[in-house]
């Protein structure tokens, strides 16, 4: 069974990089230390545009309370307000991230044409960087640059599917209303674990 999704912490994540986010878009660095931490003092995560993206998209799929719906809102509006302030940099910033999470993909791919037994099981822990490309493609739309990375995504995806087996929702079932599977497919099976 997998784990339940829990709120608070990517909640607690939206709300600092949302804080950020302006001073991110400024600065040069692509994995931005953030300052702030989580209630039980852990680190927070490092800032990129994929890192928020991802957070949200789980955060409106999963049944949220009225109040962290209203802090998630918040948030998501704060960083688009950033985004809108200074769209240049937000999309080279995009380009970037994007251009990072296709590479990390196409390592797990590779491992797992080596080590298919190995790798398979670890396809649920890693189909967050496949969601990180989606949300960042679909930041690009209408820009020149989304044409590169839509090809490389095309062909990483073709090797995906030459070994993938459809079936359950990868993640807890409470999030798998916010991702259909006619564009989240990658979330709805599993990969072959051998010949």
């Amino acid at each position: 069974m997998t784990q339940a999704f829990d709120p608070a912490g990517e909640l607690t994540a939206c709300q600092a990089m949302a804080d950020e986010f302006d001073a991110y878009l400024t600065s040069d660095v692509l994995y931005w230390q953030m300052d702030a931490s989580r209630p039980a003092g852990d680190q927070l995560p490092k800032l990129t545009v994929s890192g928020f993206l991802e957070r949200a998209c789980r955060l409106r799929a999963a049944p949220l309370t009225s109040s962290q719906r209203l802090v998630l809102d918040e948030s998501v509006r704060r960083f688009e307000q950033a985004r809108d302030r200074q769209p240049a940099r937000y999309v080279a910033r995009v380009v970037h991230d994007l251009r990072g999470r296709l590479d990390a993909w196409q390592w797990f791919l590779d491992d797992y044409a080596k080590q298919p037994e190995e790798q398979a099981p670890y396809f649920p822990a890693q189909a967050h960087t496949r969601l990180a490309i989606e949300l960042l493609v679909a930041e690009l739309e209408n820009h020149p640059e989304a044409a590169e990375p839509a090809r490389r995504l095309f062909a990483l995806d073709e090797r995906l599917r030459a070994d993938w087996i459809n079936g359950a929702f990868v993640w807890h079932t409470s999030l798998a209303p916010g991702f259909p599977r006619e564009r989240f497919w990658w979330l709805y099976g599993r990969l072959k674990q051998s010949e």
